[in-house]
């Protein structure tokens, strides 16, 4: 093997080791950015949990307020 057929081999061995690393961050990419949207779909629900919630104590006290004037 000549020293010119050595360089091409490494040089083409570093290419594609780089395009390998390259389609794995892509792909854990793609993973953290459906993990984050999961989470945020659960965070969404909670807080519309918390506003029924509110909503359903606004309501209450809006039923009781005649009364508390008596």
């Amino acid at each position: 093997m000549t020293m010119w057929t050595g360089i091409v081999l490494i040089v083409f061995l570093s290419l594609l080791f780089g395009y390998l690393g390259k389609r794995a961050r892509y792909r854990l990419g793609d993973v953290r950015i459906t993990d984050r949207l999961g989470k945020q779909d659960m965070i969404i629900k909670e807080l519309q949990e918390r506003i029924a919630n509110l909503e359903a104590i606004v309501i209450e006290e809006e039923k009781r307020r005649p009364f508390k004037d008596l």
